[in-house]
């Protein structure tokens, strides 16, 4: 296991990765790309920012995790577990067309009030630069985005 730093201890969901992000930059730096993409580690990323707030660096961790799913769907991997969190996350997406982090976040919250609270300073940062809102957005094309779930299917979102 890697060391624990900002980006991994800022990260709401860690308790769910494998590596946290930080284990990830160590599996790119050792050439260790196809570890990376069949981790459960970029599956559970909340795309919350909190890594990307807290960063002394400035890395767009989010980004990162982003273009890191995409390759590994390219190239045939999938989640190894398909459990709440990917339900969850699906429903939000469906609901109003994109993700709603704060919905998310009291929703594992829930199960670790604790490590709830212990976020407050993080999500209040992420507020103050404007990463994260009480209220959910909607997109144009809602209509596109559930024929493209019909189509594909839910994921089990609820």
């Amino acid at each position: 296991m890697y060391a624990v730093r900002t980006c991994t201890g800022s990260c709401p969901v860690a308790r769910w990765m494998d590596y946290g992000p930080r284990g990830i930059f160590g599996l790119l730096e050792a050439y260790q790309g196809k570890e990376v993409l069949d981790s459960d580690t970029i599956w559970v990323c909340a795309s919350c920012y909190s890594c990307a707030a807290r960063c002394p660096r400035d890395i767009a961790i989010t980004g990162l995790m982003a273009e890191l799913r995409e390759e590994a769907i390219r190239q045939g991997y999938r989640p190894r577990r398909d459990g709440t969190y990917n339900q969850d996350f699906l429903g939000i997406v469906r609901r109003y067309g994109r993700m709603f982090e704060m919905e998310l976040m009291v929703r594992f919250g829930r199960a670790d009030p604790v490590g709830l609270v212990a976020q407050a300073p993080v999500g209040l940062r992420m507020l103050n630069k404007r990463r994260l809102a009480f209220k959910p957005g909607h997109i144009e094309g809602r209509k596109e985005l559930e024929r493209l779930f019909e189509h594909y299917g839910d994921g089990g979102a609820r």
